[in-house]
């Protein structure tokens, strides 16, 4: 059945391609942004390795030689809601501090399927950083292969002045006026949160009201990964299978979006460096931006219930 069901994926998949404005050749998978433990193992001594975690679980244990950071180093202060982006020159100064000399590689992880790495490395590509990647599985799949955790803080090495040496992206950026036009333009809004907070049923702290955007289709970023076992990401095909079973038609834009923006970072991740999708942004404001601005239309299928 499972075999069945990636052949299936893969042929509705290849059938949508194929129909589709962009042409195939377009469609190509970035390899080197997902790295193996294994090819860590083998080519890491060159990177620089970062543990996007809390300070207490960093502490617990975490790969050798990893630095830490943790969402809130990465999201600006200047907005009367969290979560959103820092500044470039807020990260370029963060980098600078961890020793990131320029054009470095940059390999991310964390210990929740790569969740919160991603929006660490939506980031990094959005200013200009030409070498980024994400640890397949981070911290699980390496204590199931055997390797022990670290409890060592490494030292940065002396102020490389790091510099962004590629050219910023923001192809890979949503606005909220990107959002607002979306539906006229025919651009596809995927709401990668829990199904609770797309029908309204949950409200997680930070928003002002519960639901989701008018015509948003519903995909939970925890599908593409292998959450209660290695932690790493799915197959290729099953992927495009949940994918298109969710109803996203990749012949046109996309948009992800969840809470603030570190979910959809991951489904960006996913849809651009694995499927080869190229017209795909992420939300930075997110749920949170959205229902904090009253004028904009929402829809909640169920009353916020408070014990969830």
């Amino acid at each position: 059945m499972v075999r069945a069901r990636r052949l299936i994926g893969t042929a509705i998949a290849a059938s949508l391609l194929f129909g589709c404005s962009e042409p195939a050749e377009e469609r190509t998978p970035h390899s080197d942004s997902l790295w193996s433990i294994e090819r860590w193992k083998a080519e890491g001594t060159a990177a620089v390795l970062i543990d996007v975690s809390r300070d207490a679980d960093y502490a617990e244990g975490h790969l050798p030689g990893a630095h830490q950071l943790w969402r809130t180093d990465i999201e600006s202060t200047d907005y009367p809601y969290g979560g959103m982006a820092a500044s470039r020159e807020h990260v370029l100064e963060l980098m600078d501090s961890l020793g990131v000399a320029p054009g470095q590689q940059i390999v991310l992880y964390d210990g929740v399927g790569g969740c919160d790495a991603a929006r660490l490395w939506w980031l990094l590509k959005l200013f200009g950083h030409p070498k980024v990647a994400l640890l397949d599985g981070g911290a699980r799949a390496w204590t199931l292969g055997g390797d022990a955790l670290s409890v060592e803080v490494p030292s940065p090495t002396p102020s490389s002045g790091f510099q962004f040496v590629g050219q910023p992206d923001a192809s890979l950026l949503a606005t909220v006026d990107d959002v607002r036009k979306a539906a006229g333009e025919g651009v596809v809004l995927l709401d990668t949160r829990t199904e609770d907070e797309h029908t309204g049923r949950r409200m997680k702290s930070g928003a002002v009201r519960a639901g989701r955007i008018p015509q948003s289709l519903h995909y939970n970023w925890g599908n593409a990964v292998d959450l209660n076992g290695s932690g790493c990401l799915k197959a290729v095909a099953d992927l495009e299978w949940d994918l298109t079973a969710a109803g996203v038609q990749f012949d046109a834009p996309i948009i992800t979006y969840c809470h603030t923006g570190v979910r959809s970072a991951h489904t960006t991740f996913v849809l651009r460096e694995l499927l080869g999708f190229e017209r795909v942004s992420n939300y930075d404001g997110s749920w949170t931006e959205w229902s904090h601005l009253e004028e904009l239309p929402i829809v909640a299928d169920q009353p916020v219930n408070p014990a969830l």
